[in-house]
């Protein structure tokens, strides 16, 4: 594998490497999102990713990667162990020809691979973790090294496998698909209960238990993931955007969206055309 060009320092600096355990706790983190890439493997135990606008479970040997700039959570509600490995990298790590090879990987999202390829990652990834430790000349390199060989049998091995869904969640899934399709709509509680013969306290609850999110909340990062990539990729002023993604007016929407993404639109907007946050 050709060397990363990569000064001393530098890499090391911009990416980080961690390994997290739990235990009989609930464990919900905010939505948020990076300027990094964002790669994760769950050693033991599972938990609920929503990622963009789309809600998947994570069970032992998934891999989850994150692109730059893409609204996610993580909530292991159901699990009694959860432990899990994370690296974080900027997207120069990657050379050219290997770009490809981080698209395809982002847009799968969960990311599975053969049982009997797990233990070859493993290995590679304790190599990672135990390098980021290191203060060894020649850290960066190795590291860049590793992360690219990683990225590359993920890409070469990764599968299709369906995800385990309890049946008592599959109806959660269907509302998040409907909210996904529908999202430009006005839709409420009240219009979902009837949608899906629920009352709003039940629907409201077994949602929020299965997905770690409100319906309300859920709605409002569906809207705005679909507003982002029009800011990216249209012309549309701010106001056309809000009532195309469903927000009742543009104050509301530049409102919501600074609050998330720190950020006006417009600013966003401006900042995309600089360094896009997603390739």
């Amino acid at each position: 594998m050709e060397q990363v060009d990569c000064r001393e320092g530098e890499l090391a600096k911009d990416m980080m490497v961690s390994r997290s355990r739990k235990m009989n706790k609930r464990i919900v983190s905010a939505v948020h999102y990076h300027r990094e890439y964002e790669l994760y493997y769950m050693l033991d135990g599972g938990t609920i990713y929503f990622i963009e606008d789309e809600i998947y479970r994570v069970v032992k040997g998934d891999f989850v990667l994150i692109p730059q700039g893409i609204l996610h959570q993580t909530d292991n509600q159901n699990c009694r162990f959860n432990e899990r490995i994370l690296i974080s990298f900027d997207e120069e790590l990657m050379d050219e020809r290997n770009h490809a090879i981080l698209e395809e990987l982002a847009r799968s999202r969960v990311i599975r691979v053969p049982d009997t390829r797990l233990s070859v990652l493993e290995e590679l990834l304790f190599k990672i973790e135990a390098e980021y430790k290191q203060e060894e000349k020649g850290k960066d390199v190795l590291l860049g090294l590793y992360i690219q060989e990683l990225l590359t049998l993920l890409y070469r091995y990764k599968c299709e496998r369906k995800a385990v869904i309890h049946e008592s969640d599959r109806i959660v899934y269907a509302i998040a698909e409907y909210i996904g399709e529908n999202y430009a709509q006005d839709i409420t509680l009240k219009s979902l209960g009837k949608v899906f013969a629920m009352s709003e306290g039940h629907l409201s609850r077994k949602f929020k238990e299965v997905s770690g999110l409100g319906v309300k909340q859920y709605l409002t990062y569906v809207r705005l993931n679909h507003a982002e990539k029009l800011l990216r990729q249209s012309n549309l002023s701010v106001t056309e955007i809000a009532g195309q993604c469903g927000f009742c007016g543009s104050t509301y929407f530049s409102s919501v969206f600074r609050t998330v993404k720190g950020m006006t639109p417009l600013a966003y907007r401006k900042q995309g055309e600089m360094r896009p946050l997603e390739r």
